[in-house]
C-alpha cells in the first residue's frame, strides 16, 4: 500500500485559503493563478436553486460549478457541485432535480493524490462517499475547509496519498491509484472489497 500523509487544515493565519492545504499536494502551474471565485454559475440568482436552498434552511452560495463525479460503474457523469454554508449538494445540471444533499456536518475527511490531477474524495461514514474531478479542485477544497471550520470551530481532515479507498455503497470500497505518466498522471481504479450480503 501507499505511504499515506494525513494534514489538518490549522485555521486563520499562516497564509492565503490556498496554502492552508496544497503544502503536501503537488500543483498544476495553471493552479497557483487562478481567481477564487465561488458562485460560478451564478446560482445564487436561480429561482430553483434558491427554492431548493430555502426548503433545506440554506441561504448562502459558498461555491457553485460543473463538475464530474464517478459513478458505482465508473462512468463519468456532469453534475453541478453547490455548496451552501451547511451541505453539498449533488444537483442533475439539465433538470436542475437534487440527487443528493451531505451536510457538512456528516463528512468525514477529504482525499487527495500527491500529484497534480484534478482527483478528490469526499468521505461520508454513514452513507457513502463521491469521487470527483474538477479543474477548480483548489478552489472547492479550501473553501470546504473554510466553511467546515467556520461552522463547527474544528478542521475537517485531509489524506494525501497516491492511492486511497473509497466506499461505493454500503459493501463495496474501491481503491484509486495514481502514478506519474508521460505528460500527467495516470489513474487506475478497482474493487478492493465486496462485502456479501446475508439474506434476511
Amino acid at each position: 500500500m501507499a505511504d499515506v500523509e494525513t494534514h489538518h487544515d490549522e485555521g486563520a493565519g499562516g497564509g492565503s485559503e490556498d496554502n492552508k492545504f496544497m503544502g503536501l499536494k503537488e500543483r498544476r502551474r495553471s493552479s497557483a493563478v487562478k481567481m477564487f471565485l465561488g458562485d460560478h454559475l451564478n446560482l445564487a440568482k436561480h429561482p430553483v436553486i434558491t427554492k431548493l436552498m430555502s426548503k433545506h434552511g440554506d441561504s448562502k452560495v459558498v461555491f457553485s460549478d460543473v463538475i464530474i463525479k464517478i459513478n458505482k460503474r465508473n462512468k463519468m457523469q456532469e453534475r453541478i457541485f453547490l455548496m451552501t454554508e451547511s451541505a453539498i449538494y449533488n444537483v442533475e445540471p439539465s433538470s436542475y432535480k437534487c440527487k443528493r444533499r451531505i451536510l457538512l456536518k456528516e463528512l468525514g475527511s477529504i482525499s487527495l493524490s500527491k500529484l497534480p490531477d484534478n482527483f478528490f474524495a469526499l468521505h461520508v461514514p454513514s452513507e457513502y462517499d463521491y469521487l470527483m474531478v474538477s479543474g477548480k479542485k483548489t478552489e472547492i477544497i479550501s473553501k470546504l475547509l473554510e466553511t467546515y471550520e467556520t461552522a463547527f470551530a474544528e478542521p475537517l481532515a485531509i489524506t494525501f496519498a497516491n492511492s486511497f479507498d473509497y466506499r461505493i455503497d454500503e459493501a463495496t470500497v474501491r481503491e484509486i491509484h495514481f502514478s506519474r505518466v508521460d505528460g500527467g498522471v495516470s489513474t487506475q481504479i478497482y474493487t478492493k472489497k465486496k462485502v456479501k450480503q446475508t439474506a434476511k
